[in-house]
């Protein structure tokens, strides 16, 4: 058994509140592409069996933005009572819209690698001493393929929307990124032999099904996944709070939130072991952006930075305590086959 690294909180410093600024300026154009998808979510058949453990043991929780969301009593995972189906995905992920879904990532590229997606790969690094040669599902705009190539690992990603993975192309120049179709993410381990990990990095909690993709990834080559997936935390009392203000956290995008017990659960059933944990959120920086779109201010930058001098001078502290406790926003896991 291998030693598990377990890494809490991260800075959250100016450099990303600028790279996360568009969620304030752009707070009601990013409402109502929520309030337009769950809409479309909501067309969908009903989910009777949990996304995470299968089992129909689903109690009614909350309504968020017109869906009703459901807690799993038997993994503690937190489900969108519809399914996501193939068109809905595809009209989410694949198609121009899902380009705008993910409009706010292509801004800032450079910075995003630096900031966001370097330390992913120092993570990575930390936890597998051996060589990594690693295939990335998802790859989006192709941030994290860049930072990968920065450290010198070889890599090839694949993302189903053609406007994200002409940005990553351009950006990068030993690693490459390939157009894929949204299926064939359960079966691209079964034909890349010589690669030792495979990432999901935002993307696990996108797939249709989870759990075939990772009976595919038991069959396959490789040795080690990397995951990060967003949880069930305090942004979503925040959410269900803040009704004016965008949701990151549970909405279209993300239909349904994994917790420390789901993801345990995840892991044993695939007879996966964690040998790495990296837990942070951006729980008080969301209670920040929901402070500053919920404001009834006569001094908008009186109200800033009377707002900064009594939160975000202790963001990072209090975030700390979410994360130590692990009932924060996003985890990264290393899991290896046992």
């Amino acid at each position: 058994m291998v030693k598990k690294i377990v890494k809490f909180s991260k800075s959250y410093d100016s450099a990303l509140l600028s790279i996360k600024k568009s969620f304030v300026k752009e707070n009601k154009k990013n409402l109502s592409h929520t309030i337009k998808f769950n809409k479309l979510y909501k067309k969908n058949p009903k989910r009777i069996i949990c996304k995470n453990c299968e089992k129909r043991l689903l109690k009614k929780f909350i309504q968020n933005f017109g869906v009703n969301y459901h807690i799993c009593s038997y993994c503690k995972h937190l489900n969108g009572i519809y399914q996501d189906t193939d068109k809905f995905n595809s009209n989410l992920y694949a198609s121009e819209s899902g380009g705008n879904y993910s409009h706010i990532y292509e801004k800032d590229f450079d910075q995003r690698v630096k900031s966001i997606y370097l330390p992913k790969v120092n993570f990575l690094k930390k936890v597998i001493k051996e060589k990594i040669k690693l295939i990335d599902l998802g790859s989006g705009a192709g941030h994290f393929l860049k930072a990968l190539e920065d450290k010198k690992v070889e890599a090839i990603g694949y993302e189903p929307n053609e406007i994200l993975k002409n940005i990553g192309s351009k950006k990068l120049k030993k690693n490459k990124i390939f157009l894929s179709n949204l299926n064939d993410v359960y079966n691209i381990t079964k034909k890349n032999l010589d690669f030792n990990t495979v990432s999901l990095i935002g993307t696990l909690e996108h797939l249709q099904k989870p759990n075939l993709f990772l009976k595919n990834f038991n069959k396959s080559s490789a040795k080690y996944l990397y995951i990060s997936v967003p949880l069930f935390s305090l942004s979503v009392f925040l959410e269900n709070t803040f009704t004016n203000v965008f949701p990151r956290q549970l909405g279209y995008g993300h239909t349904h939130l994994y917790t420390k017990e789901s993801l345990e659960f995840m892991a044993k059933k695939n007879k996966l072991e964690i040998i790495g944990e990296w837990w942070f959120g951006t729980d008080f920086p969301d209670l920040h952006r929901s402070l500053i779109n919920s404001a009834n201010c006569l001094d908008k930058s009186l109200y800033l930075k009377e707002l900064n001098k009594k939160l975000f001078s202790v963001i990072n502290k209090l975030q700390n305590v979410l994360d130590k406790n692990k009932i924060c926003s996003e985890v990264h896991m290393i899991l290896k086959k046992k």
